[in-house]
C-alpha cells in the first residue's frame, strides 16, 4: 500500500507542477529528469505525457520524445502516438515519424487535438485540428521535402499514389538521430541545441 501511495504521490506532484504552469526551464528539465527516472513507477498515469508537452513547449524536443515514448509504451492512444510522431519529426527521426503518421491517418479520423503554445512565444495562437488530417499534411510535407529518403515519383515522373495532401510550413531542426535514444543522450542533445544553458 505504501508503494502505491508513493507512486501516486510522484504522479500527483508531477501533474501539479505542470498544471501550475512551470515557468522556469531548469525546473521543467528537473521535472523531466525525475519523470524519466521514475517512468516504471509512473506507468499507467499521464505524467510522462504532461511533462513531455512541457518539455516540447520549452524546446527540449529530444527529452520530450523520450517522455512521449514512455507515454505511448504505457498506453498508445491516438493523441500520445501523434505527440510521439511530432517529437520524432522535430528531432529528425523522419522514418519513425512517417510510420506513425501513416497509422494515424486512419486511427485519428474522429479525434481532434489542441496545439500548445511554445513557452518562448505566448503570442502563437492555439489551434484545433483533426489528427488524421494533420497527420496527412505532415506526412505529405515530409515526403515532399525529403525525396531521396521517401521517393514519391514513379518511373515516368508522375507522383506516386503515396504522395498526397498539401505541404504545410514548419520549423524542424536539431541533430538527426535514428530510433530511440537514451534519456541522458536526449537531455544532452537538448542542452546543446538550446545553447548549453
Amino acid at each position: 500500500m505504501k508503494r502505491v501511495a508513493s507512486v501516486l504521490g510522484v504522479a500527483a506532484v508531477s501533474l501539479l507542477a505542470t498544471a501550475c504552469a512551470t515557468i522556469d526551464r531548469n525546473m521543467a528539465r528537473q521535472e523531466a529528469a525525475t519523470t524519466l527516472a521514475n517512468a516504471a513507477e509512473l506507468q499507467g498515469t499521464n505524467a510522462a505525457e504532461v511533462v513531455g508537452r512541457t518539455s516540447m513547449a520549452f524546446g527540449d524536443r529530444y527529452t520530450a520524445a523520450n517522455l512521449f515514448e514512455r507515454a505511448a509504451d504505457s498506453r498508445a492512444s491516438v493523441g500520445k502516438r501523434f505527440n510521439l510522431a511530432a517529437a520524432y519529426e522535430a528531432t529528425g527521426r523522419l522514418p519513425e515519424a512517417v510510420a506513425i503518421y501513416r497509422t494515424l491517418m486512419e486511427d485519428g479520423q474522429y479525434v481532434t487535438m489542441r496545439s500548445n503554445r511554445p513557452m518562448n512565444n505566448p503570442d502563437v495562437p492555439v489551434r484545433r485540428y483533426n489528427i488524421a488530417e494533420e497527420s496527412a499534411r505532415r506526412l505529405a510535407r515530409i515526403v515532399v521535402e525529403n525525396p531521396l529518403m521517401f521517393p514519391m515519383q514513379t518511373g515516368d515522373g508522375a507522383l506516386a499514389a503515396t504522395a498526397f495532401a498539401t505541404p504545410v510550413a514548419a520549423t524542424v531542426g536539431g541533430t538527426t538521430t535514428s530510433g530511440r535514444i537514451s534519456d541522458a543522450q536526449a537531455m544532452e542533445l537538448d542542452r546543446l541545441a538550446n545553447g548549453a544553458e
